[in-house]
């Protein structure tokens, strides 16, 4: 292999940023990751390149949420 899989990854990750900056044409993006236990989501101002906000159901406990509770 002429290139390392972090090589890749980091390729494949600059490539999908690139075309969501073509596309976004000033909007902010909205960020999902979902685990088996837990979920996270964060808004991204790609033009700025910052984290507007982010949440967590990590977060929740703290709210007076409590775990398994229906979303």
């Amino acid at each position: 292999m002429a290139t390392t899989l972090k090589e890749n990854a980091k390729r494949r990750t600059e490539r999908t940023r690139r075309r969501l900056k073509a596309v976004a044409n000033g909007r902010l993006r909205l960020s999902v990751h979902r685990s088996d236990k837990n979920i996270s989501a964060q808004i991204i101002d790609d033009t700025k390149g910052v984290t507007v906000a982010s949440a967590s159901s990590l977060e929740g406990d703290k709210a007076g949420v409590s775990k398994g509770s229906s979303v």
